[in-house]
C-alpha cells in the first residue's frame, strides 16, 4: 500500500471505530426513541448539507489545486460559498425543525449549529486532501470523532442527560474543537483566506455549480434512499421502530462501509492507472479481483455476526425484537451489494458520463420511497429492510448491465449521454 493510503485507513480507523461505540451507547442508554429523534434529525441536516454544499467541495477537490497564481482569491472564493451554503442549509434545517420536528429550542440551536459547522469543517477537510495534508485531515477527523465521543459519555455517565439533544451537542462541540484546532495548526503551502473582503463572482460560482451538482445529486439521492423508510416508518409506527431499525441499519451500513474500504482504495488507483495506460482489459481483471476479495470479506464479517448477533441484539443494543432474519438478514445482503456496486461504479465512471448514475440512483430513490409508503403501512420494518435489499439489487443490476455494455463496445464510441 501507498504511504496515503495507509494514512487514510488509519485516519479512518478512529472515526469508524467512534461511530460505532456511539450508535452502541445511544441505543442502549438513549433508547430507541430518542435514537430515532436523533437519526432522523441527522439526516435532516446532512440532507440539506449535500444539497448546499456538496458541489461546491467537489469543486474545491477539483479546482483549487491548479489555481496556483491566484490562490488566495480562489481560496477566498470558495470561503464565501461556504458562508452563503452554510447559511441556507441552516435555514431549511431550522424551518423543519420548527414546523416538521416541533424541536425545543435548545435542541433546535444545537441541531442549526451542526448543520452550520459541518460546511467549515468540510471546507477544511476538502483544502487538506487538495494539499496532500493526509495526516492532519487524519488527525482532525479522530479527534471530531473523540471529542463527540467524550462528551457523550460525560453526559450519559456523569449527568444521566438521556436524549437526543446531548448527541447534537457532542456533535458541536467535536465540530467546534477541530475548527480551532484548525486554526492552531498551520499548513506550508495553503493560501490564506481574505475574510475581511468578499469575493462574489457570478461567472465563477456558475462554474462551481456546474462542475459539482452532478455528484452532488448523487449523493443526496444515495442519503434519501437511506432515510426515507426511516421517516416513513415514524409517520405510521413512530419513533420507536424508526429508532430501532436506523440503529440496526447504520450498524451494519457502517461496519460493512469500513470492511471494503480497504479494498476499495486500495483498487481505484490501480484500475483508473490501468485505464489510461489503455490496458483496459488489465483494468477489468482489478475490478474482478477487488469484488473477489471484498466478497471473501464479506463472508468473513456475515460469520462474525451470525456468531454475536444474539448478544448484540439483547446484552449491547437491548432491542431483541430486531433479532428477526426478516429483519437483520435483507438489511445485511444490502449493505454488501451496494458497497460491491460502487466498487463496479468506480470502473464504470471511466466510460460513462454522471448522467447515468443520477437516473439509475433517483430511479432508485423513486422506488424506494413508492414501495415504502405502499407497503410500510402493512408489514412494517420488515417491509423497509426487504425494500433495502430491492433497492440495492435494482442497482447493483443497472451497474451490472452497464458493465456488460461497456466491455461489448470496448473497442468502439461508448455511448454517452449528457451530465
Amino acid at each position: 500500500m501507498k504511504r496515503e493510503v495507509i494514512i487514510y485507513l488509519g485516519g479512518r480507523f478512529i472515526p469508524a471505530a467512534v461511530n460505532l461505540a456511539v450508535i452502541i451507547l445511544a441505543i442502549r442508554y438513549l433508547g430507541p426513541v430518542e435514537y430515532g429523534r436523533y437519526s432522523l434529525l441527522l439526516y435532516t441536516a446532512l440532507i440539506a448539507v449535500t444539497l448546499s454544499f456538496h458541489w461546491i467541495q467537489v469543486s474545491i477537490l477539483r479546482f483549487l489545486g491548479h489555481a496556483s497564481r491566484e490562490t488566495q482569491i480562489a481560496m477566498t472564493r470558495f470561503y464565501d460559498l461556504t458562508w452563503f451554503s452554510a447559511l441556507t442549509s441552516t435555514l431549511i434545517v431550522v424551518l423543519t425543525g420548527i414546523f416538521y420536528f416541533h424541536l425545543p429550542f435548545l435542541e433546535l440551536i444545537l441541531v442549526a449549529f451542526f448543520a452550520f459547522l459541518t460546511h467549515f469543517y468540510l471546507f477544511h477537510m476538502a483544502v487538506l486532501q487538495v494539499y496532500h495534508y493526509s495526516t492532519r485531515a487524519a488527525i482532525l477527523e479522530g479527534s471530531d470523532q473523540l471529542l463527540a465521543l467524550i462528551v457523550l459519555l460525560t453526559g450519559l455517565f456523569l449527568y444521566g442527560w438521556k436524549s437526543a439533544t446531548l448527541m447534537f451537542l457532542a456533535l458541536v462541540i467535536g465540530l467546534t474543537g477541530v475548527l480551532i484546532l484548525r486554526l492552531i495548526i498551520h499548513a506550508k503551502g495553503i493560501g490564506k483566506i481574505n475574510r475581511g473582503h468578499f469575493y462574489w463572482d457570478s461567472r465563477f460560482s456558475g462554474k462551481v455549480f456546474n462542475f459539482g451538482y452532478g455528484l452532488a445529486l448523487f449523493l443526496l439521492f444515495s442519503h434519501v434512499i437511506m432515510a426515507a423508510d426511516r421517516f416513513i416508518l415514524k409517520e405510521y409506527f413512530g419513533y420507536m421502530d424508526a429508532g430501532s431499525y436506523s440503529a440496526i441499519k447504520d450498524l451494519i451500513s457502517k461496519v460493512v462501509v469500513f470492511a471494503g474500504l480497504p479494498i476499495y482504495i486500495s483498487y481505484q488507483s490501480k484500475i483508473v492507472d490501468l485505464w489510461h495506460a489503455h490496458r483496459k482489459e488489465d483494468a477489468w481483471a482489478s475490478v474482478k479481483e477487488a469484488i473477489s476479495f471484498q466478497l471473501l470479506v464479506y463472508i468473513l464479517v456475515f460469520i462474525v455476526f451470525m456468531v454475536i448477533k444474539s448478544m448484540l441484539f439483547a446484552d449491547w443494543l437491548q432491542i431483541p425484537a430486531m433479532d428477526f432474519w426478516m429483519i437483520y438478514l435483507p438489511l445485511v445482503l444490502a449493505s454488501f451489494i451496494w458497497q460491491t456496486a460502487l466498487l463496479l461504479q468506480r470502473f464504470l465512471e471511466l466510460m460513462f458520463r454522471p448522467g447515468f448514475w443520477l437516473i439509475a440512483i433517483a430511479a432508485c430513490a423513486l422506488m424506494n420511497i413508492l414501495l415504502n409508503l405502499f407497503l410500510v403501512p402493512r408489514y412494517g420494518i420488515v417491509a423497509s429492510s426487504v425494500i433495502m435489499l430491492v433497492t440495492s439489487v435494482v442497482y447493483g443490476g443497472y451497474l451490472f448491465f452497464l458493465s456488460c455494455l461497456g466491455r461489448k463496445k470496448n473497442g468502439n464510441p461508448v455511448p454517452r449521454i449528457p451530465a
